[in-house]
């Protein structure tokens, strides 16, 4: 099969709709023939190139909105590359999402509803939010199949609602978390880590104000480590924001930036608690939730759809109230107190048996298949 993938921002970029995309398409690879359609975000990147067999052209940006950029060519090639495939797999929120599923027959139209989108800024950001909602509305109802996170998250959408009918939980893919019994620091040290972009949606500062109350009691036996991208993010990061925070906290709070996957994979090894204290629907799944797990981590998460359902299908941690910095600090603290009730494989074998690492790929796979002989039955 011929398949296309087609989404704003592709690796290099390091977001969960990115990655989400971006493993799909390299698994996809050993069986089919994929083509990445996306946009050339960052100048200094190739107009086209082939990365981990997967062929990826960027369309060049002249303008950009919000979280988005704007690209004639985005919409031409997207047109010429459709024909050419079996199956169109666009990836939201997307901007140019409702004009590109008009371009392609439905029978051959697969969309993954990634997240709702929500307003953080001023008047002009609350426009592209809402044209990008509308956008984004018209490409569900075209397409023949829509994949979605979590049945959690779906039915709590608006903007999903009346296409039940269609929607296939398909989840989020993990990755083969490398895994040696003798893996935690033999120090008296509690480590509590995060990764992510350093957004407003993923509540860095509740973080923050939660850890410093645990600081306050526990001092140098609990540290932070926060990993992620904290400059050069579309949309705008609030690392200035939240520096005066950390710098308060001193040597307790560690800022890595963007690591290696090597460097990530040592993270987690060393980690006793991930934080994802998102408080917006920008957060639908947490793919890091699983990544931490698989490495015998346990997890706290907020109580948001979707986020929440890792947590509470694994029993790996506790969910707390959204943006609620004291409620997480009470969590954090339960956490560290019932340390080694069970074991880092305990965790590990608890994720694995809610969720099998095979068990995405299968599920999405066989979504885009479906839609693809359908279309070349007619």
């Amino acid at each position: 099969m011929k398949i296309l993938i087609v989404l704003t921002y592709y690796t290099p970029y390091m977001s969960g709709v990115t990655e989400f995309a971006r493993m799909l398409a390299e698994d996809l690879a050993h069986r089919h023939e994929v083509t990445v359609l996306t946009t050339q975000h960052d100048v200094a990147l190739p107009v086209e190139e082939t990365l981990n067999g997967v062929r990826v052209v960027r369309a060049p940006v002249f303008a950009r909105m919000h979280k988005g950029v704007l690209s004639w060519k985005f919409i031409t090639w997207f047109r010429q590359l459709a024909k050419q495939h079996d199956v169109v797999n666009l990836h939201m929120p997307m901007l140019e999402s409702g004009v590109l599923a008009m371009l392609v027959p439905r029978r051959k139209l697969v969309v993954n509803y990634q997240c709702d989108m929500a307003v953080v800024g001023g008047l002009l950001d609350r426009l592209a939010v809402n044209v990008t909602r509308i956008s984004c509305w018209l490409a569900t109802r075209r397409a023949r199949d829509v994949g979605v996170l979590t049945h959690d998250y779906a039915s709590s959408s608006a903007w999903l609602s009346g296409i039940r009918d269609k929607q296939h939980e398909v989840l989020a893919p993990m990755k083969a978390m490398p895994w040696s019994e003798v893996q935690a620091p033999t120090d008296d040290v509690f480590r509590f880590g995060f990764v992510g972009r350093f957004v407003v949606e993923k509540g860095l500062p509740v973080l923050l104000d939660a850890f410093a109350q645990v600081h306050a009691q526990h001092g140098d036996r609990v540290r932070l480590v926060l990993v992620g991208d904290t400059h050069n993010i579309a949309g705008g990061g609030i690392m200035d924001a939240i520096h005066g925070s950390i710098a308060a906290l001193g040597d307790a709070v560690e800022v890595r930036g963007r690591v290696s996957e090597q460097e990530l994979q040592a993270f987690y090894a060393d980690l006793d608690v991930l934080v994802l204290p998102s408080v917006n629907r920008y957060e639908a799944f947490g793919m890091v939730q699983l990544e931490a797990m698989l490495s015998g981590a346990r997890v706290i998460a907020s109580n948001l759809p979707g986020v929440r359902t890792i947590v509470q299908n694994t029993g790996n941690g506790e969910v707390v109230p959204i943006g609620d910095a004291v409620a997480l600090a009470g969590a954090m603290q339960r956490l560290m107190a019932s340390q080694g009730v069970l074991s880092r494989a305990g965790v590990r074998e608890q994720a694995l048996r809610a969720y099998p690492l095979r068990r995405f790929f299968d599920l999405q796979e066989a979504m885009l298949l479906n839609s693809a002989r359908d279309a070349q039955a007619r």
